[in-house]
């Protein structure tokens, strides 16, 4: 594995450098460019905007490339309302997996990797929390990226004990923790070989990801933002999967980014 930091050696100043990285790491490997590029990192960490700025080297590469988010995929509101009343009522809240629309997801990334012509994305609009339409695109690299991308399920000793106030409060059984568990196991670790390389964003601790997101909040209209008792409570549905993500460590082969409180690139390590 090899390290590069912003304190010695090379220096990534912006995203752009990161992006550069990408391209010359995916370049220098044998075989065909890669087809699925998955960035993955906690709420606010910067994966959209990294997402789009790799987009616009690829294309300027020559390669056709678009960004989607996980989030896109995410199931209509009333599908979510029907499984938070037929299997728990934490469900009603998009975010963890099984709230993803994975065969929609499966299609499209098999669509890729087969080289098709024509490829069709879902749009979700999280100021209203639902699906708002889908787009058609032509690409042979897709970036695809999401807070829970590359997740692996954890063993049912680690569901015991819940993490936070709300999974006490609304799972104290764990009932929902388990659920999501097992959607892990059967419709999003399969998923995962089709990504070629992968990006990892990590920020210091668990409070920049409250920050980060918080920031996120505030660019929205004030009458769809949550106020900060909501998304304080709203984030603790990501916590446990954050934190076991973070524990794992990342995918291979790929490029771990750790960032630093001011949401700066502190080191960049060859994985």
């Amino acid at each position: 594995m090899d390290d590069s930091s912003t304190g010695s050696g090379e220096a990534f100043t912006d995203w752009h450098d990161v992006a550069r990285r990408v391209l010359a790491e995916t370049s220098n490997r044998t075989g065909n460019h890669p087809k699925i590029i998955g960035i993955s990192g906690s709420q606010g960490s910067g994966k959209s905007t990294l997402a789009k700025i790799l987009v616009g080297h690829l294309i300027q590469g020559g390669a056709k490339a678009e960004a989607v988010s996980l989030d896109d995929f995410y199931l209509t509101q009333a599908e979510r309302v029907t499984l938070a009343e037929r299997v728990h009522p934490m469900l009603r809240t998009r975010g963890v997996p099984g709230t993803h629309d994975t065969d929609w997801l499966r299609g499209v990334m098999a669509d890729v990797k087969a080289g098709s012509n024509l490829i069709t994305l879902p749009e979700f609009d999280k100021a209203v929390d639902d699906r708002s339409g889908q787009r058609q695109v032509a690409c042979d690299v897709l970036v695809l990226e999401g807070w829970c991308l590359g997740v692996e399920a954890q063993s049912d000793s680690a569901l015991v004990e819940p993490v936070n106030n709300l999974e006490r409060e609304k799972d104290p059984d764990g009932q929902w923790r388990r659920w999501v568990n097992t959607q892990i196991r059967a419709r999003y670790t399969p998923l995962w070989p089709a990504v070629d390389f992968w990006l990892q964003l990590q920020p210091p601790g668990f409070e920049q990801v409250v920050q980060w997101r918080r920031q996120q909040e505030h660019q929205l209209a004030q009458g769809v933002r949550m106020d900060e008792q909501d998304l304080r409570r709203f984030i603790e549905h990501y916590e446990r999967l954050t934190r076991w993500q973070w524990a794992c460590g990342p995918r291979m082969p790929g490029l771990h980014i750790g960032l630093n409180a001011q949401h700066g690139v502190d080191r960049v390590r060859v994985v």
